[in-house]
Protein backbone atom coordinates (compact mmCIF):
# COMPACT_ATOMS: atom_id res chain seq x y z
CA UNK A 1 0.00 0.00 0.00
CA UNK A 2 2.79 2.43 0.94
CA UNK A 3 4.46 1.98 -2.45
CA UNK A 4 1.23 2.88 -4.25
CA UNK A 5 0.81 6.02 -2.17
CA UNK A 6 4.37 7.10 -2.94
CA UNK A 7 3.94 6.38 -6.67
CA UNK A 8 0.71 8.38 -6.74
CA UNK A 9 2.40 11.29 -4.96
CA UNK A 10 5.32 11.14 -7.40
CA UNK A 11 2.99 11.19 -10.41
CA UNK A 12 1.06 14.14 -9.00
CA UNK A 13 4.20 16.10 -8.06
CA UNK A 14 4.91 19.11 -10.30
CA UNK A 15 7.33 17.99 -12.98
CA UNK A 16 7.21 14.45 -11.58
CA UNK A 17 10.64 14.83 -10.01
CA UNK A 18 10.13 15.68 -6.33
CA UNK A 19 8.48 13.61 -3.64
CA UNK A 20 7.14 14.58 -0.22
CA UNK A 21 6.10 12.12 2.44
CA UNK A 22 6.04 11.52 6.17
CA UNK A 23 8.38 8.73 7.28
CA UNK A 24 7.04 6.94 10.34
CA UNK A 25 8.73 3.54 10.23
CA UNK A 26 12.25 4.33 9.06
CA UNK A 27 12.72 4.58 5.35
CA UNK A 28 15.15 4.74 2.48
CA UNK A 29 15.18 7.95 0.44
CA UNK A 30 16.87 8.28 -2.94
CA UNK A 31 17.77 11.46 -4.75
CA UNK A 32 20.65 13.08 -6.57
CA UNK A 33 22.27 9.67 -6.98
CA UNK A 34 22.51 9.23 -3.18
CA UNK A 35 20.55 7.04 -0.74
CA UNK A 36 19.61 8.10 2.81
CA UNK A 37 18.66 5.53 5.47
CA UNK A 38 16.61 7.58 7.92
CA UNK A 39 15.56 6.92 11.52
CA UNK A 40 12.24 5.56 12.69
CA UNK A 41 10.46 8.76 13.66
CA UNK A 42 7.85 11.14 12.35
CA UNK A 43 9.48 13.35 9.77
CA UNK A 44 9.08 15.07 6.46
CA UNK A 45 11.25 14.70 3.41
CA UNK A 46 11.61 15.68 -0.20
CA UNK A 47 13.67 13.75 -2.69
CA UNK A 48 14.21 13.87 -6.39
CA UNK A 49 16.80 14.22 -9.12
CA UNK A 50 18.20 17.34 -7.47
CA UNK A 51 18.79 15.76 -4.05
CA UNK A 52 17.22 14.91 -0.69
CA UNK A 53 16.08 16.97 2.25
CA UNK A 54 15.09 15.09 5.42
CA UNK A 55 13.66 16.82 8.51
CA UNK A 56 13.20 14.44 11.42
CA UNK A 57 12.70 14.84 15.14
CA UNK A 58 16.34 13.96 15.92
CA UNK A 59 18.20 14.83 12.71
CA UNK A 60 17.98 17.12 9.72
CA UNK A 61 20.01 16.29 6.62
CA UNK A 62 20.23 17.36 3.00
CA UNK A 63 22.27 16.72 -0.10
CA UNK A 64 22.38 17.96 -3.65
CA UNK A 65 24.15 14.71 -4.58
CA UNK A 66 27.57 16.35 -4.21
CA UNK A 67 27.77 17.56 -0.60
CA UNK A 68 26.22 16.41 2.67
CA UNK A 69 24.84 18.65 5.42
CA UNK A 70 23.60 17.22 8.72
CA UNK A 71 22.09 19.46 11.38
CA UNK A 72 23.43 22.45 9.45
CA UNK A 73 27.04 21.16 9.55
CA UNK A 74 29.10 20.27 6.47
CA UNK A 75 29.93 16.56 6.29
CA UNK A 76 31.91 16.74 3.07
CA UNK A 77 31.58 15.44 -0.45
CA UNK A 78 29.36 12.66 -1.72
CA UNK A 79 29.54 10.63 -4.91
CA UNK A 80 26.82 9.02 -6.96
CA UNK A 81 25.91 5.68 -5.37
CA UNK A 82 26.87 6.71 -1.81
CA UNK A 83 24.65 5.51 1.05
CA UNK A 84 24.19 7.81 4.05
CA UNK A 85 22.94 6.16 7.26
CA UNK A 86 21.33 8.53 9.76
CA UNK A 87 19.57 5.90 11.91
CA UNK A 88 21.97 5.99 14.89
CA UNK A 89 21.48 9.18 16.91
CA UNK A 90 24.63 11.32 16.89
CA UNK A 91 26.35 9.35 14.11
CA UNK A 92 26.61 9.89 10.38
CA UNK A 93 27.76 6.90 8.33
CA UNK A 94 28.63 7.13 4.64
CA UNK A 95 29.08 3.74 2.98
CA UNK A 96 29.46 2.22 6.46
CA UNK A 97 32.27 4.58 7.59
CA UNK A 98 31.62 7.18 10.27
CA UNK A 99 31.99 10.81 9.21
CA UNK A 100 32.58 13.87 11.32
CA UNK A 101 31.84 17.47 10.35
CA UNK A 102 34.35 19.22 8.13
CA UNK A 103 36.27 21.91 9.96
CA UNK A 104 35.77 25.39 8.47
Amino acid sequence: MKIWILILMWVLAPGGCRLFFVAKNGDELKGGGVTFHVPTETSSATSGNDGIEFNGESVKAKTDGKTLSVNEKDYGALNSGDVVDLRTKGKVLVNGAERTPVEP
